[in-house]
């Protein structure tokens, strides 16, 4: 049976997303867009916010846009840019779609705040058309001051944002990202890495082989196609 939150860990939640302010949830996430096929028509985009990024979408012609959001007065703002809006907990929400509606669904940070993200994607992959496109935003746990922070100072200390925001549930590796795709049923097309580190950064990893490469990614940006 599918795990899903009790009301009270959910308005936990949904309380400590409150705290992060309006400006958190004001940005167009242009460097998903940059992902998202051309091809795509009927797109779904997972935790929408007020909904900049679907009116960023909404300059293609699009036939559907559909959104998902936790917090109610995000869902609210985010209606005029999407044909429909869905509030609430995307693991408990059951949306009124067949299979192989959606050409394309987004998760622009969000899989690292649910409990089951593996049962979700393999829900959601019915969702999609064969060949259908997902494009995913995961923060990389191997990023080097994490990982220092944990072996050198035993420092382990949740922050309002970021790769240790609070409200994250599940913490990736590019390894382990991979492997959720895939058991999921997705093949990767795209990997982008994001920062990849400062030009010194990047001479340190050059000089060591490039062994350090998946240290110095904050987050990974993914394009994967469900396979047929």
């Amino acid at each position: 049976m599918q795990k899903v939150l009790s009301d009270a860990m959910l308005k936990r939640r949904s309380g400590c997303m409150k705290e992060k302010g309006d400006t958190y949830y004001l940005r167009a996430r242009d460097d998903l867009i940059r992902l998202v096929p051309l091809s795509a028509k009927r797109i779904l985009e997972i935790g929408c916010a007020a909904g900049m990024t679907g009116k960023a979408l909404r300059e293609r012609s699009l036939e559907e846009l559909v959104g998902v959001e936790l917090l109610e007065e995000m869902a609210e703002k985010a209606k005029p840019y999407y044909t429909r809006v869905f509030a609430g907990d995307i693991e408990q929400l059951e949306l009124p779609f067949e299979n192989c509606h959606f050409d394309c669904i987004i998760y622009g940070d969000v899989l690292e705040h649910l409990v089951d993200p593996w049962a979700l994607l393999k829900r959601h992959r019915l969702l999609l058309k064969d060949g259908g496109a997902m494009v995913v935003s995961i923060p990389n746990i191997r990023h080097y001051r994490i990982v220092k922070k944990l072996l050198l100072h035993d420092t382990w200390e949740y922050t309002g944002d970021g790769i240790l925001d609070k409200t994250h549930l599940r913490f990736f590796t590019l390894k382990s990202m991979r492997s959720m795709l895939e058991e999921a049923g997705f093949e990767i097309v795209t990997i982008i890495k994001r920062p990849h580190g400062s030009k010194l950064l990047k001479a340190v990893n050059w000089l060591a082989g490039n062994c350090l490469s998946g240290h110095l990614v904050r987050q990974y940006n993914i394009l994967a196609k469900k396979k047929q």
